[in-house]
């Protein structure tokens, strides 16, 4: 039977047809625009070829016939037999030569460089070791107590302030480094244009002039006259340090090492200050902590 079609797939059809048809014109267009494009560029390489080698005869052609100075210098040259085999093969072995001379120079070099990964992954290996290490013995530093009879035993865990403030009391002997009296204390205040939100160290007012002594031993790791702390000195010893700062004078030099109980500074009022005081720190690994928890002020 015969299939009734409607007049809608009639058209419907037609124009896909009829869209195929212009698909199919602008495909075979392009592709002979293609073709006649690279027949063109080969018949000018052609062209291009053809007149240059005219001019080069043309030209050889017309010094020979003048006798002309460069063909009398060049024919002792032509008229000697030239061993193209042998210069091929000294080409070759130049050629082998150098290939082998830059394969052995890469071989050192991935050499060279595999040594260094694997010295760099090493050293990393190292250094994540003693990373997890330190990190260990600061974060689980703790303390046994036996509670009772019954030998029950009470894990206590330090903060990061109270295991400075151990380490320090264990490996450091720490005195005062002035005879003044305190006048404002460590960590959060009441802020000024002067004074600062978070106190770093302790203030210890005294007169100017009076004399500052170490109040450890140590190298002095700075000297300086910069910034809010007017004249101020550190002094260093392994991981711990102590600073005084808003001095009048300082009696001695970066890279002195001084002892405990040396007079190394006098009281002043130089920096950002309200008054003549010795401000004091103590710090671990650039952690400050409450001088006052050492000193039992």
């Amino acid at each position: 039977m015969e299939r009734i079609i409607s007049e809608q797939d009639r058209i419907r059809r037609a124009e896909e047809i009829a869209s195929r048809r212009r698909r199919g014109t602008i495909s075979a267009n392009n592709i002979n625009f293609s073709n006649e494009k690279r027949k063109m560029s080969l018949l000018t390489k052609i062209f291009i070829q053809t007149i240059t080698s005219m001019c080069i005869f043309g030209i050889a052609y017309f010094m020979y016939q003048n006798n002309s100075s460069i063909i009398e210098n060049i024919k002792p040259v032509l008229s000697q037999d030239i061993n193209f085999e042998e210069i091929y093969n000294k080409g070759s072995a130049s050629v082998q030569s150098f290939m082998s001379f830059i394969e052995k120079e890469d071989s050192k070099e991935e050499k060279n460089l595999n040594n260094n990964l694997e010295e760099n992954k090493a050293q990393e290996n190292v250094t994540e070791n003693n990373n997890q290490t330190e990190t260990e013995n600061q974060n689980t530093i703790e303390t046994e107590n036996q509670v009772g009879m019954g030998g029950t035993t009470e894990t206590v865990i330090l903060s990061q302030d109270e295991q400075d403030i151990a380490y320090i009391k264990e490996n450091a002997s720490i005195i005062m480094p002035v005879n003044g009296t305190l006048t404002s204390g460590y960590g959060k205040r009441t802020p000024t244009d002067i004074i600062s939100e978070n106190h770093a160290g302790i203030d210890l007012g005294a007169s100017v002039g009076t004399e500052i002594i170490a109040a450890m031993e140590g190298t002095v790791e700075l000297v300086s006259s910069y910034g809010d702390y007017g004249n101020h000195l550190k002094i260093t010893n392994g991981e711990i340090s102590t600073l005084y700062a808003h001095c009048s004078k300082i009696l001695v030099n970066q890279g002195d090492y001084i002892s405990q109980g040396q007079k190394i500074a006098e009281v002043g009022n130089t920096g950002r200050t309200t008054g003549p005081h010795l401000h004091f720190e103590i710090s671990r690994n650039g952690r400050t902590v409450n001088p006052t928890a050492i000193l039992q002020i």
